[in-house]
């Protein structure tokens, strides 16, 4: 098994470490390739340290006399979608979005393919898919499949929803009518046997 692997990508030259078995990731020249302020979003990170699990390491190939800044690839994905297009410069904007869309799933297959074994090479996810996540305290906790059918929106919003036209069909309305009125004839006859 190997501790390091250089992976090209669209001009860079990142980096995939391995670290208490799990692959972390340098992030200057992740920050240096998309072509922002390695200092400012150095700053960033360690002011979220426990969120992005930084973690300071010697790298032979980054910096071999100095610690560099490291997180873990599984946080990766997390950290360039905190990168919003339309606020970055024009001139590095497409770049961002490249890296949003490639660069976690090509350093996660280099990895992969250097430290497992052909016969149980893990399947990877489709490279676009829909997801819910549950978050606490700031911090994904969960993520669940959304099948492309399917909405999700707030319950508090299902009223203002309801008046939208186009959102539900009539069976669908018809469908949520009935229920709804099952559930208010429910309430209402607990209320009566309360009283009683």
């Amino acid at each position: 098994m190997i501790n390091e692997i250089s992976v090209p990508f669209h001009g860079s030259n990142l980096f995939v470490v391995r670290y208490n078995n799990e692959p972390y990731i340098p992030m200057k020249p992740v920050v240096e390739g998309i072509g922002l302020d390695w200092r400012t979003q150095a700053r960033k990170l360690r002011s979220s340290s426990e969120r992005w699990g930084v973690v300071m390491m010697t790298t032979p190939s980054t910096d071999p006399y100095n610690s560099v800044t490291c997180i873990p690839l599984r946080k990766l994905f997390g950290w360039l979608q905190t990168l919003q297009p339309n606020r970055i410069r024009e001139d590095i904007r497409d770049k961002v979005i490249q890296y949003q869309n490639e660069c976690d799933d090509v350093l996660w297959k280099h990895w992969t393919k250097q430290n497992t074994p052909n016969e149980i090479m893990p399947v990877m996810p489709p490279s676009s898919m829909r997801v819910l996540m549950y978050m606490e305290k700031g911090h994904v906790v969960s993520m669940q499949p959304v099948p492309e059918d399917s909405v999700v929106f707030r319950t508090e919003d299902i009223p203002k929803l309801l008046k939208e036209p186009g959102y539900f069909t009539v069976q669908q309305l018809k469908s949520v009518a009935d229920t709804a009125l099952s559930q208010l004839a429910m309430c209402a006859e607990q209320a009566m046997s309360l009283r009683r």
